[in-house]
Protein backbone atom coordinates (compact mmCIF):
# COMPACT_ATOMS: atom_id res chain seq x y z
CA UNK A 1 0.00 0.00 0.00
CA UNK A 2 1.35 3.43 -0.99
CA UNK A 3 1.72 5.84 1.94
CA UNK A 4 0.09 9.27 1.80
CA UNK A 5 3.46 11.02 1.53
CA UNK A 6 4.61 8.66 -1.26
CA UNK A 7 1.37 9.31 -3.10
CA UNK A 8 1.95 13.05 -2.79
CA UNK A 9 5.41 12.66 -4.22
CA UNK A 10 4.19 10.57 -7.17
CA UNK A 11 1.61 13.20 -8.07
CA UNK A 12 4.15 16.00 -7.86
CA UNK A 13 6.78 14.17 -9.91
CA UNK A 14 4.22 13.26 -12.56
CA UNK A 15 3.04 16.85 -12.83
CA UNK A 16 6.62 18.15 -12.96
CA UNK A 17 7.36 15.90 -15.92
CA UNK A 18 4.14 16.90 -17.64
CA UNK A 19 5.17 20.55 -17.63
CA UNK A 20 8.63 19.86 -19.05
CA UNK A 21 11.12 18.81 -16.38
CA UNK A 22 13.20 15.81 -17.45
CA UNK A 23 14.54 14.68 -14.08
CA UNK A 24 12.94 15.16 -10.67
CA UNK A 25 14.23 14.20 -7.23
CA UNK A 26 13.54 15.14 -3.63
CA UNK A 27 16.08 16.09 -0.99
CA UNK A 28 15.65 16.88 2.66
CA UNK A 29 15.91 20.56 3.64
CA UNK A 30 18.67 20.13 6.21
CA UNK A 31 21.53 22.67 6.02
CA UNK A 32 24.32 21.96 3.52
CA UNK A 33 27.05 22.44 6.10
CA UNK A 34 29.88 20.71 4.23
CA UNK A 35 29.10 22.67 1.06
CA UNK A 36 28.91 25.89 3.11
CA UNK A 37 32.41 25.28 4.46
CA UNK A 38 33.82 24.60 0.98
CA UNK A 39 31.97 27.62 -0.43
CA UNK A 40 33.48 29.93 2.19
CA UNK A 41 36.97 28.48 1.68
CA UNK A 42 36.80 29.14 -2.05
CA UNK A 43 35.54 32.68 -1.53
CA UNK A 44 38.40 33.32 0.91
CA UNK A 45 40.97 31.91 -1.52
CA UNK A 46 39.84 34.25 -4.29
CA UNK A 47 38.66 31.49 -6.61
CA UNK A 48 35.32 33.23 -7.18
CA UNK A 49 37.00 36.39 -8.50
CA UNK A 50 34.43 39.19 -8.95
CA UNK A 51 31.43 37.13 -7.81
CA UNK A 52 30.37 38.75 -4.54
CA UNK A 53 29.48 36.25 -1.80
CA UNK A 54 29.72 37.61 1.74
CA UNK A 55 29.30 35.06 4.54
CA UNK A 56 25.65 35.88 5.15
CA UNK A 57 24.77 35.19 1.51
CA UNK A 58 26.71 31.91 1.54
CA UNK A 59 24.92 30.84 4.70
CA UNK A 60 21.51 31.73 3.26
CA UNK A 61 22.12 29.68 0.11
CA UNK A 62 23.22 26.68 2.18
CA UNK A 63 20.45 26.78 4.81
CA UNK A 64 17.02 26.31 3.21
CA UNK A 65 15.14 27.19 6.41
CA UNK A 66 16.61 30.71 6.24
CA UNK A 67 14.98 31.12 2.84
CA UNK A 68 11.68 29.48 3.79
CA UNK A 69 10.98 29.03 7.52
CA UNK A 70 9.50 25.60 8.11
CA UNK A 71 11.14 24.10 4.99
CA UNK A 72 11.03 20.31 4.99
CA UNK A 73 11.81 19.26 1.43
CA UNK A 74 13.61 20.45 -1.71
CA UNK A 75 12.11 19.33 -5.02
CA UNK A 76 15.04 19.31 -7.44
CA UNK A 77 14.65 19.34 -11.22
CA UNK A 78 16.92 19.04 -14.23
CA UNK A 79 15.95 19.99 -17.77
CA UNK A 80 18.03 19.03 -20.77
CA UNK A 81 18.94 21.84 -23.15
CA UNK A 82 20.77 19.64 -25.62
CA UNK A 83 19.64 20.03 -29.24
CA UNK A 84 20.84 18.78 -32.61
CA UNK A 85 22.52 22.13 -33.34
CA UNK A 86 26.25 21.78 -34.04
CA UNK A 87 28.41 24.18 -32.00
CA UNK A 88 30.78 26.54 -33.80
CA UNK A 89 34.49 25.69 -33.53
CA UNK A 90 35.83 28.15 -30.92
CA UNK A 91 39.24 28.24 -32.58
CA UNK A 92 38.16 28.58 -36.21
CA UNK A 93 39.64 31.66 -37.94
CA UNK A 94 37.30 34.28 -39.36
CA UNK A 95 34.70 36.75 -38.22
CA UNK A 96 32.21 34.46 -36.44
CA UNK A 97 32.09 34.18 -32.66
CA UNK A 98 31.08 30.97 -30.90
CA UNK A 99 28.19 30.96 -28.42
CA UNK A 100 28.01 28.52 -25.52
CA UNK A 101 25.12 26.14 -26.14
CA UNK A 102 23.32 27.04 -22.90
CA UNK A 103 23.01 30.65 -24.07
CA UNK A 104 21.94 30.50 -27.72
CA UNK A 105 18.26 29.86 -26.92
CA UNK A 106 15.77 31.66 -24.71
CA UNK A 107 16.96 32.75 -21.28
CA UNK A 108 16.69 29.64 -19.12
CA UNK A 109 16.03 31.72 -16.01
CA UNK A 110 12.68 32.71 -17.49
CA UNK A 111 11.82 29.32 -19.00
CA UNK A 112 12.72 27.21 -15.94
CA UNK A 113 11.43 29.86 -13.54
CA UNK A 114 7.99 29.83 -15.18
CA UNK A 115 7.80 26.04 -14.93
CA UNK A 116 8.83 26.09 -11.29
CA UNK A 117 6.16 28.66 -10.51
CA UNK A 118 3.62 26.46 -12.25
CA UNK A 119 4.72 23.49 -10.15
CA UNK A 120 4.59 25.60 -6.99
CA UNK A 121 1.04 26.69 -7.81
CA UNK A 122 0.05 23.04 -8.29
CA UNK A 123 1.49 22.09 -4.89
CA UNK A 124 -0.07 25.00 -3.05
CA UNK A 125 -3.42 24.30 -4.71
CA UNK A 126 -3.38 20.55 -4.03
CA UNK A 127 -1.93 20.71 -0.51
CA UNK A 128 -3.59 23.56 1.33
CA UNK A 129 -1.43 25.60 3.65
CA UNK A 130 1.89 24.47 2.16
CA UNK A 131 4.33 27.01 0.77
CA UNK A 132 7.04 26.93 -1.89
CA UNK A 133 9.90 29.16 -3.06
CA UNK A 134 11.38 28.69 -6.54
CA UNK A 135 15.13 28.92 -7.16
CA UNK A 136 16.90 29.08 -10.54
CA UNK A 137 20.66 29.48 -10.69
CA UNK A 138 20.96 32.96 -9.17
CA UNK A 139 18.32 32.19 -6.53
CA UNK A 140 19.00 31.39 -2.86
CA UNK A 141 19.96 27.71 -3.23
CA UNK A 142 23.15 25.71 -3.72
CA UNK A 143 21.55 24.03 -6.68
CA UNK A 144 24.20 21.44 -7.56
CA UNK A 145 24.57 20.31 -3.94
CA UNK A 146 20.80 19.95 -3.65
CA UNK A 147 20.64 17.98 -6.91
CA UNK A 148 23.36 15.63 -5.66
CA UNK A 149 21.46 15.08 -2.40
CA UNK A 150 18.28 14.40 -4.40
CA UNK A 151 19.93 11.74 -6.59
CA UNK A 152 19.69 13.83 -9.78
CA UNK A 153 23.41 13.49 -10.51
CA UNK A 154 26.93 13.71 -9.12
CA UNK A 155 29.63 16.36 -8.99
CA UNK A 156 31.98 16.20 -11.95
CA UNK A 157 35.60 17.17 -11.52
CA UNK A 158 34.82 20.33 -13.50
CA UNK A 159 32.27 21.30 -10.78
CA UNK A 160 29.35 20.66 -13.15
CA UNK A 161 26.54 18.35 -12.14
CA UNK A 162 26.60 15.17 -14.24
CA UNK A 163 23.43 13.16 -14.84
CA UNK A 164 23.18 9.65 -16.24
CA UNK A 165 20.64 10.53 -18.91
CA UNK A 166 21.83 13.96 -20.10
CA UNK A 167 25.33 14.43 -18.80
CA UNK A 168 25.88 18.02 -17.69
CA UNK A 169 23.74 19.50 -20.50
CA UNK A 170 21.00 20.40 -18.03
CA UNK A 171 19.47 23.43 -16.34
CA UNK A 172 18.78 22.99 -12.64
CA UNK A 173 15.86 24.39 -10.69
CA UNK A 174 14.49 23.81 -7.20
CA UNK A 175 11.43 24.33 -5.09
CA UNK A 176 12.02 24.70 -1.38
CA UNK A 177 8.76 23.65 0.26
CA UNK A 178 7.14 23.18 3.65
CA UNK A 179 5.56 19.98 2.30
CA UNK A 180 7.15 16.85 3.75
CA UNK A 181 8.01 14.29 1.05
CA UNK A 182 9.98 11.02 0.90
CA UNK A 183 13.56 11.76 -0.14
CA UNK A 184 15.64 10.11 -2.86
CA UNK A 185 19.01 8.51 -2.32
CA UNK A 186 22.17 10.15 -3.73
CA UNK A 187 23.75 8.29 -6.65
CA UNK A 188 26.75 6.09 -5.90
CA UNK A 189 28.68 7.52 -8.81
CA UNK A 190 31.82 9.55 -9.51
CA UNK A 191 34.19 10.45 -12.34
CA UNK A 192 36.66 7.83 -11.17
CA UNK A 193 40.15 8.32 -12.59
CA UNK A 194 39.02 10.44 -15.56
CA UNK A 195 40.72 13.85 -15.73
CA UNK A 196 39.82 14.87 -19.29
CA UNK A 197 38.18 18.15 -18.23
CA UNK A 198 41.18 19.13 -16.11
CA UNK A 199 43.68 18.28 -18.83
CA UNK A 200 41.77 19.98 -21.64
CA UNK A 201 40.75 23.26 -19.98
CA UNK A 202 42.28 25.95 -22.24
CA UNK A 203 43.45 28.11 -19.33
CA UNK A 204 44.11 25.50 -16.62
CA UNK A 205 41.22 26.80 -14.52
CA UNK A 206 40.08 23.46 -13.11
CA UNK A 207 41.74 22.22 -9.92
CA UNK A 208 42.28 18.62 -8.91
CA UNK A 209 39.84 19.04 -5.99
CA UNK A 210 36.82 19.89 -8.16
CA UNK A 211 37.29 23.63 -7.85
CA UNK A 212 37.23 26.12 -10.71
CA UNK A 213 39.26 29.32 -10.62
CA UNK A 214 36.91 32.01 -11.95
CA UNK A 215 39.94 34.24 -12.53
CA UNK A 216 40.98 31.88 -15.33
CA UNK A 217 37.73 30.22 -16.44
CA UNK A 218 36.81 31.47 -19.94
CA UNK A 219 33.09 31.24 -19.21
CA UNK A 220 33.56 33.56 -16.22
CA UNK A 221 35.94 35.86 -18.09
CA UNK A 222 33.37 36.48 -20.82
CA UNK A 223 30.86 37.47 -18.13
CA UNK A 224 33.17 39.64 -16.03
CA UNK A 225 32.89 43.44 -15.95
CA UNK A 226 36.67 43.78 -15.91
CA UNK A 227 39.29 43.63 -18.67
CA UNK A 228 40.27 40.12 -19.69
CA UNK A 229 43.82 39.45 -18.44
CA UNK A 230 46.17 39.93 -21.38
CA UNK A 231 47.85 36.56 -20.93
CA UNK A 232 44.51 34.72 -21.22
CA UNK A 233 43.06 36.48 -24.27
CA UNK A 234 44.58 34.24 -26.92
CA UNK A 235 43.07 31.17 -25.22
CA UNK A 236 39.57 32.61 -25.67
CA UNK A 237 39.77 32.02 -29.42
CA UNK A 238 36.68 33.31 -31.18
CA UNK A 239 34.31 32.80 -28.24
CA UNK A 240 31.76 35.58 -27.88
CA UNK A 241 30.12 34.10 -24.78
CA UNK A 242 30.92 31.19 -22.53
CA UNK A 243 33.01 28.07 -22.98
CA UNK A 244 31.88 24.44 -23.26
CA UNK A 245 35.29 22.75 -23.45
CA UNK A 246 35.11 21.01 -20.07
CA UNK A 247 31.72 19.63 -21.13
CA UNK A 248 32.52 18.61 -24.70
CA UNK A 249 35.58 16.56 -23.67
CA UNK A 250 33.69 14.73 -20.89
CA UNK A 251 33.04 11.07 -21.80
CA UNK A 252 29.65 11.26 -20.07
CA UNK A 253 28.62 14.07 -22.42
CA UNK A 254 28.62 12.46 -25.87
CA UNK A 255 26.30 14.87 -27.71
CA UNK A 256 24.95 12.53 -30.39
CA UNK A 257 23.98 9.83 -27.92
CA UNK A 258 22.43 12.22 -25.42
CA UNK A 259 20.64 14.36 -28.02
CA UNK A 260 18.61 11.31 -28.99
CA UNK A 261 17.28 11.13 -25.41
CA UNK A 262 16.71 14.85 -24.98
CA UNK A 263 13.20 16.27 -25.04
CA UNK A 264 14.57 19.82 -25.18
CA UNK A 265 11.82 22.13 -26.27
CA UNK A 266 12.03 24.80 -28.95
CA UNK A 267 12.95 27.33 -26.22
CA UNK A 268 16.51 26.02 -26.16
CA UNK A 269 17.08 25.82 -29.92
CA UNK A 270 19.36 28.57 -31.27
CA UNK A 271 17.36 31.75 -31.74
CA UNK A 272 17.27 33.04 -35.34
CA UNK A 273 19.17 36.23 -34.52
CA UNK A 274 21.80 34.32 -32.52
CA UNK A 275 22.49 30.93 -34.10
CA UNK A 276 25.44 28.94 -32.82
CA UNK A 277 27.78 31.81 -33.71
CA UNK A 278 27.47 35.53 -34.44
CA UNK A 279 28.99 38.12 -36.73
CA UNK A 280 31.70 39.62 -34.52
CA UNK A 281 31.96 42.83 -36.52
CA UNK A 282 28.23 43.41 -36.13
CA UNK A 283 28.42 42.83 -32.37
CA UNK A 284 31.43 45.12 -31.98
CA UNK A 285 29.58 47.98 -33.67
CA UNK A 286 26.03 47.26 -32.48
CA UNK A 287 23.69 49.96 -31.24
CA UNK A 288 21.80 49.74 -27.96
CA UNK A 289 18.59 48.86 -29.80
CA UNK A 290 20.39 46.08 -31.68
CA UNK A 291 21.82 44.77 -28.41
CA UNK A 292 18.33 44.58 -26.93
CA UNK A 293 16.82 42.94 -30.02
CA UNK A 294 19.57 40.37 -30.46
CA UNK A 295 20.52 39.52 -26.90
CA UNK A 296 17.54 40.64 -24.82
CA UNK A 297 15.72 37.27 -25.02
CA UNK A 298 18.86 35.33 -24.04
CA UNK A 299 20.94 34.72 -20.91
CA UNK A 300 23.70 36.88 -22.43
CA UNK A 301 22.02 40.24 -21.90
CA UNK A 302 22.51 40.62 -18.16
CA UNK A 303 26.12 41.91 -18.30
CA UNK A 304 25.23 44.61 -20.79
CA UNK A 305 26.40 45.74 -24.19
CA UNK A 306 30.00 46.69 -23.39
CA UNK A 307 30.94 43.21 -22.10
CA UNK A 308 29.80 41.58 -25.34
CA UNK A 309 31.63 44.20 -27.41
CA UNK A 310 34.77 43.59 -25.37
CA UNK A 311 34.42 39.87 -26.08
CA UNK A 312 33.93 40.58 -29.78
CA UNK A 313 37.11 42.66 -29.84
CA UNK A 314 39.12 39.87 -28.21
CA UNK A 315 37.67 37.31 -30.63
CA UNK A 316 38.50 39.55 -33.62
CA UNK A 317 42.03 39.87 -32.30
CA UNK A 318 42.25 36.08 -32.48
CA UNK A 319 40.54 35.89 -35.88
CA UNK A 320 43.69 35.89 -38.04
CA UNK A 321 41.58 37.83 -40.53
CA UNK A 322 42.63 41.20 -41.99
CA UNK A 323 38.96 42.15 -42.45
CA UNK A 324 38.83 42.68 -38.67
CA UNK A 325 41.29 45.59 -38.76
CA UNK A 326 38.99 48.40 -39.95
CA UNK A 327 36.14 47.57 -37.50
CA UNK A 328 38.69 47.48 -34.68
CA UNK A 329 40.06 50.88 -35.71
CA UNK A 330 36.50 52.23 -35.55
CA UNK A 331 36.10 50.71 -32.07
CA UNK A 332 39.03 52.78 -30.79
CA UNK A 333 36.50 55.64 -30.64
CA UNK A 334 33.94 53.71 -28.57
CA UNK A 335 32.78 55.65 -25.51
CA UNK A 336 33.57 52.69 -23.21
CA UNK A 337 37.19 52.28 -22.12
CA UNK A 338 36.59 48.53 -21.81
CA UNK A 339 35.92 48.35 -25.56
CA UNK A 340 38.67 50.78 -26.63
CA UNK A 341 41.36 48.94 -24.69
CA UNK A 342 40.52 45.51 -26.04
CA UNK A 343 40.19 46.87 -29.58
CA UNK A 344 43.71 48.31 -29.24
CA UNK A 345 45.04 44.94 -28.05
CA UNK A 346 43.29 43.19 -30.93
CA UNK A 347 45.00 45.42 -33.51
CA UNK A 348 48.35 44.49 -32.05
CA UNK A 349 47.37 40.82 -32.02
CA UNK A 350 46.61 41.05 -35.74
CA UNK A 351 50.10 42.32 -36.52
CA UNK A 352 50.73 39.47 -38.96
CA UNK A 353 47.64 40.49 -40.92
CA UNK A 354 48.50 44.22 -40.89
CA UNK A 355 50.59 44.70 -44.01
CA UNK A 356 51.47 47.80 -46.02
CA UNK A 357 48.80 50.49 -45.97
CA UNK A 358 46.72 48.47 -43.49
CA UNK A 359 49.61 48.42 -41.04
CA UNK A 360 50.09 52.16 -41.43
CA UNK A 361 46.36 52.75 -40.82
CA UNK A 362 46.45 50.63 -37.66
CA UNK A 363 49.54 52.39 -36.33
CA UNK A 364 48.22 55.87 -37.12
CA UNK A 365 44.93 55.06 -35.41
CA UNK A 366 46.68 53.80 -32.29
CA UNK A 367 48.91 56.89 -32.17
CA UNK A 368 45.79 59.03 -32.53
CA UNK A 369 44.18 57.12 -29.65
CA UNK A 370 47.21 57.76 -27.44
CA UNK A 371 47.10 61.47 -28.25
CA UNK A 372 43.55 61.83 -26.94
CA UNK A 373 43.17 58.99 -24.43
CA UNK A 374 43.03 59.79 -20.72
CA UNK A 375 42.35 56.28 -19.36
CA UNK A 376 45.68 54.87 -18.18
CA UNK A 377 44.73 51.25 -18.82
CA UNK A 378 43.67 52.01 -22.40
CA UNK A 379 46.97 53.85 -22.94
CA UNK A 380 48.87 50.78 -21.74
CA UNK A 381 46.96 48.57 -24.18
CA UNK A 382 47.58 50.95 -27.09
CA UNK A 383 51.30 51.20 -26.28
CA UNK A 384 51.64 47.40 -26.12
CA UNK A 385 49.77 47.08 -29.43
CA UNK A 386 52.07 49.60 -31.13
CA UNK A 387 55.09 47.65 -29.92
CA UNK A 388 53.66 44.54 -31.59
CA UNK A 389 53.10 46.40 -34.87
CA UNK A 390 56.54 48.04 -34.73
CA UNK A 391 58.20 44.66 -34.21
CA UNK A 392 56.39 43.33 -37.27
CA UNK A 393 57.50 46.28 -39.43
CA UNK A 394 61.12 45.81 -38.36
CA UNK A 395 60.96 42.12 -39.26
CA UNK A 396 59.66 43.00 -42.73
CA UNK A 397 62.21 45.78 -43.31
Amino acid sequence: MISATASRKERIVAHAKEIGFDLVGVAGAQPFLSDERIFKERVASGLLADWHYPDQIVERTCRPAQVLPGAKSIICTATSYLTDAVPHDPYAPGLRGAISSYAWGKDYHHVIGARLRELAAFIEREFEGERCIACVDTGPMVDRAAAVRAGIGWFGKNANLLTRDFGSWVFLGELITTLELPTDEPLVKSCGQCVECIARCPTGAIGANGSVDARRCISDLTQSRRPVPRELRAAIGNRLWGCDDCQTVCPVNERKELAAKSRARAEFEPLPQIGTSMDLVAVLGMTTSQFRAWFGPTAMAWRGKAALQRNAAVALGNSRDSRAVEPLIAALSDRKALVRGHAAWALGQLHNQCRGALSQRAQASLHSLLARERDEWVREEATAALEMLDDERQELA
